[in-house]
C-alpha cells in the first residue's frame, strides 16, 4: 500500500467500503458513527474522510453527498482483512463425490456452476494448460481398416478418433502401441510430440513409420487446440441483474470478450497473486472497458498443472466472500482430483 493510515483513518475506511458494498450509496459520517458506533464525533469522522479523498482512497460523486470508495480504497479494505484472516461464514458448498467424477473438464463445468451460484457473479474456470498434460497412456485398436487412436492424460481420457487408413495386423498395432507407451508415458504432451518429430526415433525400431507420424498429428491437433486454454463461464445472467449502472457499449464489450477465450484468459493471467490470491479492481485493470469491474482469482493444482478459479463482478462486489468461496472450492477440487487422477 502507498499510505500507511492510522488506525481510526483506517477502520473509516473499512467501515465506508463495507457500507458502501451493502447498499451501494454514498456513504455520510453520521450514519457511520451511528452503524458502526465510533466513539467520535461526526464532525471528527468528516475531517477525516476529508483526508481519507485527498490520499485517494475515497470520493465525493457531487456536492453535499457521502463518500464512495475508489480502486485504493477497495483495495485497501480487501487487503486488510486478508491481513486479519477475519472470516465470515460461507455454506458447505458441496462438490461430487471422487466416484461420482467421470473426467476432470466435466468436474470444472460443475465447479464454475457453483462458482457463480454462491457468489450470484459471473464465474470463470481456467483449465490447467493442456500442452502440458502428462500422457499416461495410448490405445490403438482398428475398425475394418482404420486405425483408431485413445489418449489418456493426467487430467481426462480423449474419445477415440480415426488417424490413418491402413491394414495392419493386430500383433503388429500391439508392437506400435507398446513403443509408444514405453517412450511417451509420463512426458507432457509437447515433448511427446518433439520427441516424434525426431526423424530417425522409431526408424531404428521399424521400418514403416507411418503410425508414428500419425500419432504425431493427432497430439499436434490437440496441443493446438489447447493453445487458448478451456475456461468454463457460468452467471452471466448476473450482469442482468447487477447494481451498476453500464452504459451500453461497455456492456456489449464484456459480452464479446466473455466469447473470446484468448482474450479472456490473457485477461486472467494479467492478475498479480500472492498465496494462489489476486484481484484486480476498478482501473487497476488494463482494459478500460473493464473499469467497472473487479477480478478475483485463486489458483490451483492437478497434478502439479496449474489452473484458475475466477470471478467477474461489479467494484463493489463481497470481495472477501468471493475469496473464501474460490479458497473452499480450490481446496476441495484439489482434494477429489487426487483421489480420482492416481
Amino acid at each position: 500500500m502507498e499510505d500507511t493510515l492510522d488506525k481510526r483513518k483506517g477502520e473509516i475506511l473499512s467501515n465506508i467500503v463495507a457500507e458502501y458494498i451493502k447498499t451501494g450509496k454514498p456513504v455520510g459520517s453520521s450514519s457511520i458513527v451511528k452503524k458502526y458506533r465510533l466513539n467520535i464525533s461526526p464532525a471528527t469522522v468528516r475531517n477525516e474522510m476529508a483526508e481519507l479523498e485527498k490520499m485517494g482512497y475515497i470520493y465525493q460523486p457531487h456536492t453535499s453527498a457521502g463518500r464512495m470508495p475508489t480502486s485504493k480504497g477497495y483495495r485497501y479494505y480487501v487487503e486488510a482483512m486478508l491481513k486479519n484472516r477475519k472470516r465470515i461464514n460461507v455454506l458447505d458448498i458441496k462438490l461430487p463425490e471422487p466416484a461420482e467424477v467421470n473426467d476432470v473438464h466435466d468436474l470444472l463445468n460443475e465447479i464454475s456452476e457453483l462458482i457463480s451460484y454462491h457468489t450470484k457473479e459471473i464465474s470463470l474456470v481456467l483449465a490447467p494448460d493442456l500442452e502440458e498434460e502428462k500422457i499416461k497412456y495410448i490405445h490403438l485398436f482398428t475398425v475394418e481398416d482404420l486405425i483408431y487412436m485413445v489418449l489418456v492424460t493426467t487430467t481426462h481420457t480423449l474419445e477415440p478418433s480415426p488417424v490413418l487408413r491402413k491394414k495392419i495386423k493386430e500383433n503388429v498395432l500391439k508392437q506400435y502401441e507398446n513403443a509408444l507407451n514405453k517412450y511417451c508415458k509420463n512426458l507432457s504432451l509437447r515433448r511427446a510430440k518433439k520427441m516424434l518429430k525426431e526423424k530417425n526415433f522409431f526408424s531404428d525400431l521399424f521400418s514403416d513409420t507411418e503410425v508414428f507420424k500419425a500419432v504425431y498429428l493427432k497430439l499436434s491437433n490437440e496441443i493446438q487446440k489447447g493453445e487458448t486454454r478451456e475456461i468454463y463461464i457460468k452467471g452471466i445472467a448476473n450482469l442482468l441483474t447487477t447494481q451498476i449502472s453500464l452504459a451500453e457499449k461497455k456492456a456489449r464489450f464484456l459480452l464479446e470478450m466473455l466469447e473470446e477465450k484468448r482474450l479472456l484468459e490473457e485477461v486472467i493471467e494479467d492478475v498479480p497473486s500472492k498465496d494462489k490470491i489476486g484481484f484486480l479492481i476498478g482501473e487497476e485493470n488494463k482494459l478500460p472497458e473493464l473499469w467497472n469491474y473487479s477480478l478475483i482469482t485463486v489458483k490451483y493444482t492437478v497434478k502439479e498443472l496449474e489452473g484458475t478459479l475466477a470471478l467477474l463482478g461489479p467494484t463493489r462486489m463481497d470481495y472477501i466472500k468471493g475469496i473464501f468461496v474460490l479458497e473452499k472450492i480450490a481446496n476441495k477440487l484439489e482434494e477429489i482430483t487426487e483421489k480420482i487422477l492416481k
